[in-house]
């Protein structure tokens, strides 16, 4: 269950698959209510979080490089 996961409270903007490696996926917060930007490299069994002091509107994984975010 995804909310045990990422946290019962966790309002979901955005998911995005890396197109390099479907085995990472990166979640993004409602920035209304929690700025964070939420990363599995497993397919979703695991996440780190780390929360954001400023706002995200959308994201990209980089086409080329796997573990780069383009804002």
């Amino acid at each position: 269950k995804l909310n045990d996961k990422v946290g019962a409270k966790t309002i979901l903007s955005y998911l995005y698959v890396s197109p390099n490696n479907k085995r990472k996926i990166m979640l993004l917060t409602d920035p209304e209510v929690e700025s964070s930007l939420l990363i599995s490299s497993d397919e979703g069994a695991t996440y780190q979080k780390y929360r954001l002091n400023f706002y995200i509107l959308s994201l990209l994984f980089h086409p080329e490089q796997e573990d780069w975010i383009l804002a």
